[in-house]
C-alpha cells in the first residue's frame, strides 16, 4: 500500500558562504503582522530523506520553546508569569502541529475519543453516574444503558447536538451563543427552563458558599463580562488568563437554574480553541481541584486560581502531544490507516 508524504512544520535550508554550505532547521512564524524565523544550526553534511524525521523529532521541543518564547514577548499578563506563558503558547504550537499532521481518519478518530472523555467528565462533575464504556454506547452507537434514568440518558446523549451547533458555530460568544447551548444541554431534561435565563434568586453554587447574582442584572453581568473578554484580547492579553477569568465571573453569575456548570465548561473550551488551544476535559475525579479553583476565585485568588487550570492542561496535554508528534514524525504513514488507537486524554 502506497505511504503518504507528511508534511512537517519545518524547512531544511542551506546557505554557503567562503565555498563552506551549512544546514539549518528552520520554522517560520506570524506574529500579527510580523514574520519571524527560528533558525538552528545542524551541521555541514546535507539531511538526508530518512534522516530528517529524526532531526525533526530530535529538535521540535526545542523549535517550539523558542517560538513560544517570541510570541509571549507580545502577550500582556497580570496572572501568568513569563515562563507559564512560554508553556502554554508551547502546547499550542505541538497542539497546532499535531492537527495538521493527521490524517482525515485519524481526526475523525481524535475528536471522537476526546468528545466521549470530555461528556463523561462534564456531566460527571453533576453527579452523572455513567461509565465511560456507557457514555460511549449513547454518543457512538445509540445504545442506551437499562440501570440509568433517563435524566441522565439525555445529559450525555444531549452532547450530540451540542457538538454539532459548536462544530458550526463561527462567531464569537454572545447571549444567544450562550442560550442555544443550555437550550441544547438541557433539552428533554428541563424543557420550559431550556435556553431561558432564570427568574428566581434563590439558587446555589455546588460546593460554594456564595450568593449569585440578582435575576434582573443577569443580562447586563454576562453582557459585560463578554465585552471585558474581548477588549482584553484586542489589547494583547493572554487568551488562557483571559478565558479562565471569564469562566469564573460566568459560574459566579450562574445565569441558569440548572445546567451552568455544562455550559460554562462548554463556553470556555470554545474560548481555548478559538485561541488556539487545546480543550480541558474536567473529569469527575477532578471535581474536588475545579471546586477548589472557583472557591479561590470567591478569595479574590485569582493568580493561584488560573494557575490551577493552567496546572490541569499542562498535566493533560503537553507530555502526550509531545509523544505522539514523536511517532507521527517518524512513523510512515498509510493512507487511510489510523494510529490513534493508544492515545489516551
Amino acid at each position: 500500500m502506497p505511504t503518504t508524504q507528511i508534511k512537517t512544520p519545518y524547512k531544511i535550508e542551506e546557505r554557503t558562504t567562503n565555498n563552506k554550505t551549512k544546514y539549518y532547521l528552520v520554522k517560520n512564524i506570524k506574529i500579527n503582522t510580523k514574520k519571524i524565523k527560528i533558525i538552528k544550526y545542524i551541521g555541514t553534511n546535507k539531511p538526508t530523506k530518512e534522516n530528517i524525521p529524526i532531526l525533526f523529532t530530535e529538535n521540535m521541543k526545542e523549535m517550539e520553546t523558542r517560538a513560544a518564547k517570541k510570541r509571549a514577548e507580545y502577550f500582556t499578563t497580570e496572572l501568568l508569569d513569563k515562563e507559564t506563558v512560554i508553556e502554554l503558547e508551547t502546547l499550542s504550537s505541538m497542539y497546532k502541529i499535531f492537527k495538521k499532521l493527521l490524517t482525515a481518519n485519524e481526526t475523525s478518530v481524535y475528536e471522537e475519543n476526546f468528545e466521549i472523555a470530555y461528556v463523561h467528565g462534564t456531566t460527571a462533575i453533576e453527579g452523572n453516574t455513567l461509565t465511560k464504556e456507557e457514555t460511549f454506547d449513547v454518543l457512538v452507537n445509540g445504545i442506551l444503558p437499562k440501570d440509568k434514568t433517563l435524566r441522565e440518558v439525555n445529559e450525555v446523549q444531549n452532547f450530540k447536538k451540542v457538538k454539532q451547533y459548536r462544530d458550526k458555530y463561527k462567531g464569537k460568544v454572545t447571549l444567544d451563543f450562550i442560550k442555544t447551548l443550555h437550550s441544547l444541554i438541557m433539552h428533554n431534561i428541563d424543557n420550559d427552563s431550556a435556553g431561558y435565563f432564570r427568574r428566581i434568586d434563590n439558587v446555589a453554587i455546588s460546593g460554594c458558599d456564595i450568593s449569585v447574582t440578582p435575576s434582573e442584572l443577569i443580562e447586563d453581568e454576562l453582557t459585560e463580562i463578554i465585552t471585558d473578554y474581548y477588549f482584553a484580547l484586542d489589547k494583547g492579553s493572554h487568551p488562557f488568563e483571559e478565558a479562565s477569568l471569564f469562566h469564573y465571573r460566568f459560574e459566579m453569575i450562574h445565569p441558569f437554574t440548572d445546567g451552568n456548570g455544562r455550559v460554562g465548561r462548554e463556553v470556555f473550551n470554545f474560548m481555548l480553541n478559538k485561541s488556539g488551544y487545546p480543550k480541558l476535559l474536567f473529569l469527575g475525579s477532578a471535581k474536588p481541584k475545579y471546586i477548589k479553583m472557583l472557591k479561590l476565585g470567591n478569595e479574590e485568588q485569582y493568580q493561584e486560581m488560573v494557575a490551577g487550570f493552567v496546572e490541569l492542561m499542562i498535566n493533560q496535554r503537553l507530555d502526550v502531544l509531545m509523544a505522539n508528534l514523536l511517532k507521527i514524525l517518524v512513523m510512515p504513514v498509510r493512507q487511510g490507516q489510523s494510529r490513534l488507537e493508544d492515545f489516551f486524554f
